[in-house]
């Protein structure tokens, strides 16, 4: 009798740990696939007569970022339409964003960042409109505003972010991460 009770204890015990573990697994599969997919698919907002699609998501965010020249910058891809049929005025900002270091808030002079027109296949067109870098980090960052987009018309625009190679030890600029979001807003008159 004693025997069948330890042999009792053992497969509750046994279809427990089971039982755990394959709710752990399917946790931890659904949070990946979630991750996963909001991080890379193309997002598309709609506000007013505005349409705002991200190629890449709305969601910028970088880890242990490696020092390279503006051509090796990650691209950020982006478009926005007037649905409208009057001309409307926009302004282009980083919201939500955030540059850490072993947890910490830190800044960089050498995160640099550019924002480009380009056409529809993503080609840019001309210079930078506008260009800065994160030697103060602030919640929200202006790009560019009073951008004139006509009614019934696209404007495509590339978003670059690099960490400049500076031809000499990079160590402040080391494991550092940093996220981001691009907003579109239409201006008041």
């Amino acid at each position: 009798m004693e025997e069948k009770k330890q042999t009792n204890s053992s497969t509750i015990v046994l279809t427990v740990v089971g039982i755990i573990a394959l709710v752990v697994i399917c946790v931890g599969g659904s949070f990946a696939y979630f991750t996963a997919v909001a991080t890379s698919n193309e997002q598309t907002i709609t506000t007013g007569t505005l349409t705002t699609k991200y190629i890449s998501g709305q969601d910028i965010s970088a880890t242990n970022i490696i020092p390279t020249e503006e051509t090796g910058a990650q691209l950020h891809k982006f478009s926005v339409q007037n649905t409208g049929n009057n001309p409307a005025t926009l302004k282009l900002s980083l919201v939500e964003t955030t540059l850490k270091k072993e947890e910490a808030d830190t800044t960089s002079a050498n995160l640099k960042w550019a924002l480009y027109e380009a056409n529809e296949s993503y080609v840019e067109q001309g210079v930078a409109i506008a260009t800065g870098d994160f030697a103060t980090v602030n919640p929200t960052t202006l790009l560019k505003d009073s951008i004139s987009i006509d009614g019934g018309t696209t404007k495509y625009y590339i978003l670059k972010i690099w960490l400049d190679e500076i031809d000499a030890p990079q160590n402040e600029d080391q494991g550092m991460s940093f996220s981001t979001k691009v907003q579109v807003d239409m201006q008041k008159g």
